[in-house]
């Protein structure tokens, strides 16, 4: 299995767009809605401007299946729906921990809803840990989650 990163680019917005899109990726953000690309493109000239986000996409076989953003110390990634389940991100991971560790961060957050279980089981397997609840409109939704980087 062949798994590369590579930093995202303009021209990477589009895909991304259509991969956050996807009902189950939009399931697991906290904002739930469909995207315009008007709004993805403001949103991207933002991440692009903090020089505490850095982005990348996810390269399998030589194919653009995914992104992983690591957003000032917030981690998020997705995976295009027909690449998941195939072992990808497990595989992706060591290679985003070392370029977040290059880029300076000494710890990673994240979210899971209560309903994601595999995404759950996941991260506790890359070694995450449940730090409280993350919440929406004042409700419990999820787990809010942190893993310390040590080199």
């Amino acid at each position: 299995m062949i798994i590369k990163l590579r930093p995202v680019t303009h021209e990477d917005w589009r895909f991304i767009l259509e991969i956050r899109n996807q009902k189950d990726v939009r399931m697991a953000c906290y904002d739930t809605s469909i995207i315009d690309y008007s709004t993805h493109e403001k949103y991207m000239k933002k991440l692009d401007s903090e020089s505490n986000c850095h982005q990348w996409i996810i390269v399998y076989e030589g194919i653009d299946v995914g992104q992983v953003k690591v957003d000032d110390l917030v981690f998020g990634y997705m995976l295009a729906e027909k690449y998941r389940g195939k072992g990808i991100w497990i595989n992706a991971y060591p290679l985003v921990l070392e370029e977040a560790k290059k880029n300076g961060f000494k710890k990673l957050k994240g979210t899971v809803k209560f309903n994601q279980k595999k995404q759950l089981e996941v991260a506790l397997k890359l070694g995450f840990v449940i730090t409280g609840d993350l919440f929406k409109e004042g409700k419990p939704v999820g787990y809010d989650m942190e893993k310390i980087l040590v080199d």
